[in-house]
């Protein structure tokens, strides 16, 4: 097991659960997210021998899974020449694999052509997990994200168009309380422009030593209470008219998980958050 992943604790998203996971890079290719506390490796794609290597590993402890993850915080980076590679090779190891999925960043689906990007998909590449973190283009600059809003558009077009799904997260109170209104209408906006299969909302984590982190200690960030997300996160909901989506925060109150369909489920997510709210009043007045 030590031999084909670097770290002892391995991040996969949670619809990713019962994938494979394959070590295929280390760190982010940007690396300079304000919030971000997962990019600590310096950037490296893993030299063919080394996935050779952590390949025929995995095929040892997952022999007959259909879904390979690729390990990386932006796995999307590396060519499609070399993906290509990789996914050849994981086949003739591991034959029950089906698909491949792995994150990107949207850089890195412009990067690529329409071309390149079906001929992955034709080649087994079933969905990309993308950071979107908020659909305001302030907050994406304060945050130091890389991409605008208006820069997202096309890349998750791109993937539309040939077919490839897509799961984004988003980071409730990114904007902290002086954006906080902003931070979700104009995330909805954008949400509401894409197709995305998965809306995985997350509490922002101000993680010591983060850029984020010292900005809050000047008592230049404003970070917001768990109620506040909660509120938040409601205004988000409200203003989504996405459809065929799996909406999902892991993350409410530090203790809840509220998961449904949309739009199909969208007021019984509704009203579990007015309940909590609800809860919440009722313990401050006793």
């Amino acid at each position: 097991m030590s031999a084909i992943y670097t770290h002892d604790i391995i991040y996969i998203p949670p619809s990713e659960e019962e994938s494979a996971p394959l070590e295929v890079a280390l760190g982010c290719s940007w690396k300079k997210c304000t919030f971000c506390d997962f990019a600590k490796d310096d950037f490296t794609i893993l030299t063919d021998q080394q996935i050779d290597i952590n390949i025929k590993g995995l095929a040892e402890l997952y022999p007959k899974h259909e879904r390979v993850f690729l390990l990386g915080e932006n796995a999307f980076v590396i060519s499609t020449h070399k993906l290509l590679d990789i996914f050849k090779q994981v086949r003739e190891y591991m034959p029950f694999v089906k698909s491949f999925a792995m994150y990107a960043r949207i850089d890195d689906v412009c990067a690529k052509t329409e071309e390149e990007i079906l001929s992955l998909r034709n080649s087994g590449l079933s969905a990309l997990h993308i950071g979107v973190e908020s659909g305001c283009d302030l907050i994406l600059a304060a945050r130091e994200k890389g991409v605008t809003s208006q820069q997202m558009l096309p890349a998750f077009r791109k993937l539309d168009l040939v077919g490839v799904g897509y799961f984004v997260t988003i980071i409730l109170g990114l904007g902290g309380r002086k954006y906080s209104r902003l931070h979700a209408i104009q995330t909805a906006q954008l949400l509401n422009k894409i197709h995305p299969k998965n809306i995985w909302c997350l509490k922002l984590n101000l993680f010591e030593g983060t850029p984020l982190y010292k900005e809050w200690q000047r008592g230049n960030f404003d970070q917001m209470t768990p109620i506040e997300v909660l509120l938040e996160l409601k205004l988000l909901l409200q203003n989504l008219t996405v459809v065929d989506c799996l909406f999902e925060d892991t993350t409410v109150m530090d203790l809840y998980t509220l998961k449904g369909n949309l739009p199909y489920q969208k007021n019984m997510i509704l009203e579990a958050i007015d309940q909590l709210h609800a809860q919440y009043e009722s313990s401050i007045i006793v």
